[in-house]
């Protein structure tokens, strides 16, 4: 199996990259795709390889089909180690976690990924099929191609990030109860508004919870320059804290007060966010109090646009 960077290194232009394909392509390969309706296939696969030969992320997304401009966009990043030119996630809020951990070369980030698809994150960023044994079925042999196309392709050294590696935390006591979530564990997400950066600690893929549960979201804004520790309060723009109850016994969007305390925050794949929150919630009987914990890392952002610097 060709590996991309032979592949990259190979190419020398469209047109001679489609007349090779074509000549090697079996006849029953060609039916099948004129039946399936993708005669340009040939063109996108190679408009594909000069777009990441050229890292130029606007020729990938001028691809004919969708999944050829993620597919082009996946390898362009991935070989030019660019985190930012990654696809979108199908599911996750942000780029594609398995991409970015490849980009970033840092296999601390593979925690970001989905379950089953940390072992193929992890082997190619360690360039060794052997790791693959831990997938099973169609995913051990994705796992295998995928080390031979790309684990050479991935060069400089790699990167760690110790918040990545920590346990994640997100509990609050409210009022003496405890609700803890297995929230933070695949990364926390810094969407750029303006010259701000803003978090949304929460479960990630806003999955259901059962009608009796208890569950909390903290949000958070940031300047593009942020002194530690930081403290807010969660009257102000720069954090709110929501409380979700089943009995609806709490004013949490109106009624919260306090602070948050930022005792960690690196704008940057892998950097740690850490913080606690102190204050109180209205009850129907009065206020109760509030104290909390979270810990998580970055997973992705954006940079601040360049005039962000000046302020």
């Amino acid at each position: 199996m060709s590996s991309l960077r032979a592949a990259i290194e190979g190419f020398t232009d469209v047109d001679a990259c489609v007349a090779s394909l074509r000549e090697r392509t079996p006849t029953e390969v060609a039916e099948g795709l004129a039946d399936l309706g993708y005669d340009g296939l040939f063109d996108d696969v190679c408009r594909a390889t000069e777009a990441v030969r050229d890292g130029s992320e606007e020729a990938c997304d001028a691809l004919s089909v969708s999944s050829a401009q993620r597919g082009c966009r996946r390898r362009l990043a991935l070989f030019h180690g660019r985190p930012a030119a990654c696809p979108e996630d199908r599911v996750l809020p942000g780029r594609d976690p398995v991409c970015v951990a490849w980009a970033a070369r840092n296999p601390d980030l593979c925690r970001a990924a989905a379950t089953a698809e940390r072992v193929r994150c992890r082997a190619v960023l360690r360039d060794d099929a052997r790791v693959c044994r831990h997938a099973r079925g169609v995913e051990r042999a994705r796992c295998e191609g995928e080390v031979a196309r790309y684990g050479g392709a991935l060069e400089g050294p790699r990167r760690r990030s110790a918040a990545a590696r920590a346990r994640p935390v997100m509990t609050l006591t409210v009022g003496g109860e405890r609700i803890a979530r297995e929230a933070l564990g695949r990364g926390v997400r810094l969407v750029t508004d303006g010259c701000r950066r803003r978090a949304r600690l929460a479960d990630p893929l806003g999955e259901p919870v059962g009608v009796d549960a208890r569950t909390w979201t903290l949000e958070l804004a940031f300047g593009p320059r942020v002194e530690l520790p930081s403290t807010r309060s969660l009257s102000a723009a720069e954090a709110r804290l929501t409380v979700n109850t089943p009995d609806a016994s709490l004013d949490s969007v109106s009624g919260a007060r306090g602070e948050v305390r930022i005792e960690a925050f690196e704008p940057q794949l892998g950097g740690a966010i850490e913080g606690t929150i102190e204050g109180s919630l209205d009850r129907r009987s009065g206020r109760v109090p509030v104290r909390g914990r979270f810990s998580s890392f970055v997973r992705d952002l954006d940079p601040l646009p360049e005039a962000c610097a000046a302020r």
